[in-house]
């Protein structure tokens, strides 16, 4: 969430508005959380309280973030002023989180997302998952913005094959894609396989490590040392098994960098299978393998891809996510 709103932050629409966030979960102490997120519920109240004409737009996902981003919308409500609610979870997570509620919990979070002005997903998927979870409908879809990358950083690919989603959480794909590079870094020993992310280095990992020279673990970057991995990255691969729309795909596009992902979520709704990207279907690490081996043995696909998929984010930031995110403002703050 935190890299969406710098890009927000960093896009057209910080020129047109004054754009004001509030942080509502910092840290890993409970004490900690609960303290951030009173304070940031009375900055909203404030905010709300001011004259002028205000719009809110609330940032959430799924399981905890539901729940304290539920009492912000009807906070806000109660303040009069109008909320735009986008959720960033992908459909198996809101799947999974919605089989775990009882009928309550269910009608509660129906009301919350009743509550908003309006409610937008970051993909078909998410939205569609989210009105048959809880039972609302008219869920509109607005995607994640790409980040802004200089044309001087986006030009020219690297060789190495890059994964950015660490192992803390199993959804990005992080066990499949090791055991997709057990059967195919040993075949392509001049390829570099840096993986890098948040959570630690599993065991499976640190043995294909100890056997494949070519395969390199990098651990949490910040982003200087993910600028550098980008630069040297040759193919970009997301084998995610569930996701809304990833933040490391809207990156590897802006970076014009060529990618391989996995058909989950809002990925099909921003790239297309064969045009800026190939597009494989998740959990088959098999496959994984064997596109990973036939992308990375044809550098002028690679290049192709990489340069239409830089096209394709420029669209996003100026079209598919400003404008649209720009006209609902508007709307609301009428």
């Amino acid at each position: 969430m935190a890299a969406v709103m710098r890009d927000l932050l960093a896009s057209p629409l910080a020129e047109r508005y004054r754009l004001e966030p509030i942080v509502t979960w910092r840290g890993f102490q409970p004490a900690m959380r609960l303290w951030v997120y009173l304070r940031a519920l009375a900055s909203l109240a404030l905010w709300c309280l001011r004259p002028g004409r205000r719009v809110v737009h609330i940032h959430g996902a799924v399981r905890g973030s539901l729940y304290r981003k539920s009492v912000c919308v009807l906070l806000v409500r109660l303040l009069r002023r109008p909320v735009l609610w986008q959720i960033h979870a992908g459909p198996g997570d809101i799947d999974a989180f919605v089989a775990r509620l009882g009928r309550l919990r269910r009608w509660a979070f129906r009301r919350a997302l009743g509550a908003a002005d309006r409610v937008v997903a970051v993909s078909l998927e998410s939205a569609r998952a989210m009105e048959r979870g809880f039972g609302v409908e008219g869920i509109g879809v607005i995607p994640n913005a790409a980040p802004s990358v200089p044309d001087a950083d986006a030009e020219g690919v690297g060789e190495a094959v890059l994964f950015l989603g660490g192992f803390a959480n199993p959804i990005k794909g992080g066990a499949l894609y090791v055991d997709a590079l057990r059967r195919c870094a040993g075949e392509l020993p001049g390829t570099s396989f840096e993986l890098g992310g948040p959570g630690d280095q599993p065991a499976a990992l640190q043995t294909l490590e100890a056997d494949a020279p070519n395969v390199r673990w990098l651990g949490w970057l910040d982003e200087a040392g993910k600028r550098e991995a980008f630069r040297r990255c040759g193919l970009f691969v997301l084998p995610s098994l569930s996701e809304g729309l990833p933040i490391a795909l809207l990156e590897a596009m802006a970076w014009g960098r060529p990618i391989l992902a996995t058909r989950v979520g809002g990925v099909p709704d921003v790239v297309a299978d064969g045009t800026e990207a190939q597009i494989v279907e998740p959990g088959d690490p098999a496959g994984l393998a064997a596109a990973i081996a036939a992308l990375v043995a044809d550098r002028g696909e690679r290049l192709r891809l990489g340069a239409a998929a830089r096209r394709r984010a420029l669209t996003l930031n100026d079209e598919d996510v400003c404008g649209r995110l720009d006209a609902l403002y508007r709307e609301l703050a009428r």
